[in-house]
């Protein structure tokens, strides 16, 4: 129906034209050739004159019109441009900033170097990760508005999911480096408790039920089982890294390329003298789209 009224328009504004620029000249020509009725003091070319000077003072105008309306919208359309591609610029940059954050990749480097060394200093490390996994999204709140979250939110549903695996991976190392280091005060365990048969009362109440609770662990931790499954999470790690880091890396690139490609489009729509009322439509699409899901 649209396309039918803007044929209908353009036709109209041909016959509009061709009645100014040829119709008009033909009917003044008419009159005098008849010579009758309302007699005037000036001739037909000079009633041709003065219609041609009043027409091109028309089209003159129309024309000044014109080119200020254009030239408006190619202001409004470069500002436009300039503000959307800057914002898309900063939230691709502030997504790949989220990714390189949740990268377990540097965090297993540096526990594999320091777990056995120093497991405390390894659990830190992991902890420290499992914040930044947790605050991953936090500064998009900051950038997105109601009608650009949509646009993005696979990509954001898909870090917060990643984050989360790694996140429980990482509890998984943290509990392994844990019993690792009891392991490691094993010989003081014991030691504490044949002082403590010697010489009663040698230490409190509390260090001496730690103490019991470091025993009763020992009894159910060995050196290889912590070996298996720090081998295991660290080989969790790489899989999630291999199958979801990857592939978001490579989804917020097309993401982003596609919002650049939508943009642009929206932009050169600014160009067009009906834009306005294409724009508030499209708005009423997207709430209408909003509202359903």
């Amino acid at each position: 129906m649209s396309k039918f009224k803007r044929v209908l328009k353009i036709i109209l504004g041909i016959l509009v034209i061709s009645v100014f620029l040829v119709g008009i000249p033909i009917v003044i020509n008419e009159c005098y050739k008849a010579n009758c009725g309302y007699s005037t003091a000036w001739d037909a070319s000079a009633m041709l004159g003065y219609y041609g000077t009043i027409l091109g003072a028309i089209i003159t105008v129309v024309t000044l019109v014109a080119t200020i309306t254009f030239t408006k919208k190619q202001i409004q359309r470069e500002s436009f441009l300039k503000n959307e591609s800057e914002k898309w610029s900063k939230l691709k940059s502030i997504f790949l900033d989220i990714l390189s954050n949740i990268n377990p990749m540097g965090t297993l480097k540096e526990v594999m170097d320091n777990g056995f060394i120093d497991p405390t200093k390894a659990i830190h490390i992991l902890q420290r990760y499992q914040m930044n996994c947790k605050t991953s999204t936090d500064l998009l709140n900051a950038y997105l508005n109601m009608n650009d979250y949509p646009k993005v939110k696979h990509l954001i549903d898909g870090i917060a999911e990643m984050a989360e695996e790694f996140v429980d991976i990482s509890s998984g190392e943290i509990e392994q480096y844990s019993d690792f280091r009891i392991l490691q005060n094993k010989d003081s365990a014991y030691q504490m408790g044949e002082i403590e048969k010697a010489c009663p009362g040698s230490f409190s109440k509390e260090n001496l039920a730690t103490n019991q609770e470091i025993i009763k662990k020992l009894k159910n931790i060995s050196s290889e089982n912590i070996n298996s499954q720090i081998a295991f999470y660290n080989s969790e790690f790489i899989r999630v890294y291999k199958t979801k880091y990857r592939a978001l890396l490579q989804s917020i690139g097309s993401t982003f390329e596609t919002l650049e490609v939508a943009t642009a489009q929206e932009a050169d729509r600014l160009l067009n003298f009906d834009s306005k009322s294409k724009v508030k439509h499209s708005h009423k699409e997207k709430k209408g789209n909003q509202n359903k899901d």
